[in-house]
C-alpha cells in the first residue's frame, strides 16, 4: 500500500491529523492479501485424473488491515493518541453502517470501496501512539466511480455502443431513466446478450425508469406498468473476448444511464 491518506464517507485522514503507517514492516516489504479470491467447485472424474468445474463464486469479502498514527508535522513524529482523540476517530471510523472508503494513491483516483472499520491500538510505555485498522467491505472487489451515459435515437441512428469497462466478466445492471419520444410498444436489445426487454403501451413524454435493484416504475399513473413488462430488465456485459454493447431501441427515446464497474485492483 502506497498511500498515506484515505477519505471516508467525505472526510480524509490527514484531516483528523493522522497518516497511515506502519509499525512492523522495517523491510520495506510487505504481504498484500488481493481481492476477487475464487472458490471453485468440482466433481472428480476419471479416477481422480480430472476435476471438471461445477460453479464457482466469491465466498468472502474484502478485508484490509493496516494502521495509522498521530504524526506532528513540527516535530517530523508521531505523538501519543488521548483517549479524546480514540473515541472521537472510533465515532468516525467504527460505523455500524457500510461507507465509501477511498485510498489516496496512484492508480485510484477512480476506484473505492464501501464498508466499515473494526479499531485496536498499539501501546508503548502505557500509551497509545498507533491504531489497527481493519477494513470489512460489503464486496469482494472494488468499484469504479459511476459511468453515466447520456443518449437520444433518432430516426437514422436508434442503436448506441459502448465498452463495459468491468474487470469481472459478466453482467451489471444499470440505473437508467427512458423518456418516450413516441407512443407505442417500447424493445429494447442488446449485442452483448440474447435479451429483449420488452413494455407495451408506453405513450410519449412517458419516463420508465429502472434501477439497479431490479426495480420499474413510470410517470405516467394510468400505465399499469408491471401487467406490460416481461420482466427481463437491461443490464451491460462483457465476455472475456468482447465488451463492446450494443443497445438497440425499436422506438425514438431519450436514455440516461450509470452503472457502477467492479475493479480488481491490489492494494
Amino acid at each position: 500500500m502506497l498511500a498515506e491518506d484515505f477519505e471516508y464517507d467525505g472526510e480524509y485522514l490527514k484531516d483528523w491529523g493522522y497518516i497511515i503507517c506502519s509499525t512492523d514492516s522495517p523491510s520495506g516489504f510487505e504481504s498484500v492479501v488481493s481481492d476477487s479470491q475464487l472458490t471453485f467447485d468440482t466433481v472428480s472424474q476419471l479416477g481422480g485424473k480430472l476435476f471438471n468445474l461445477t460453479s464457482s463464486y466469491y465466498e468472502n469479502r474484502i478485508e484490509i488491515t493496516f494502521q495509522i498514527g498521530k504524526y506532528s508535522c513540527r516535530e517530523q513524529s508521531f505523538t501519543p493518541i488521548s483517549v479524546y482523540e480514540l473515541r472521537a476517530i472510533k465515532r468516525w471510523l467504527n460505523r455500524p453502517g457500510f461507507h465509501r472508503f477511498k485510498l489516496i494513491q496512484p492508480g485510484w483516483m477512480d476506484i473505492y470501496m464501501e464498508g466499515s472499520f473494526n479499531v485496536t491500538h498499539i501501546e508503548f510505555s502505557g500509551q497509545i501512539y498507533f491504531l489497527e485498522l481493519n477494513f470489512v467491505s460489503n464486496r469482494p472487489f472494488a468499484l469504479h466511480e459511476p459511468v453515466t451515459y447520456s443518449f437520444q435515437t433518432t430516426d437514422i441512428d436508434k442503436e448506441f455502443a459502448f465498452f463495459d469497462i468491468s474487470d469481472e466478466i459478466g453482467y451489471i445492471y444499470p440505473d437508467m431513466k427512458i423518456t418516450c419520444l413516441e407512443d407505442g410498444d417500447l424493445e429494447i436489445t442488446n449485442s452483448s446478450e440474447d435479451r429483449t426487454t420488452v413494455i407495451k403501451g408506453c405513450k410519449k413524454d412517458e419516463e420508465i425508469t429502472f434501477s439497479k435493484f431490479l426495480t420499474i416504475s413510470t410517470s405516467l399513473s394510468t400505465h399499469k406498468i408491471q401487467n406490460d413488462f416481461n420482466f427481463i430488465f437491461p443490464r451491460i456485459a462483457n465476455t472475456y473476448n468482447n465488451r463492446k454493447n450494443i443497445l438497440t431501441f425499436n422506438k425514438h427515446v431519450k436514455v440516461e444511464m450509470t452503472y457502477t464497474p467492479y475493479v480488481k485492483a491490489v492494494m
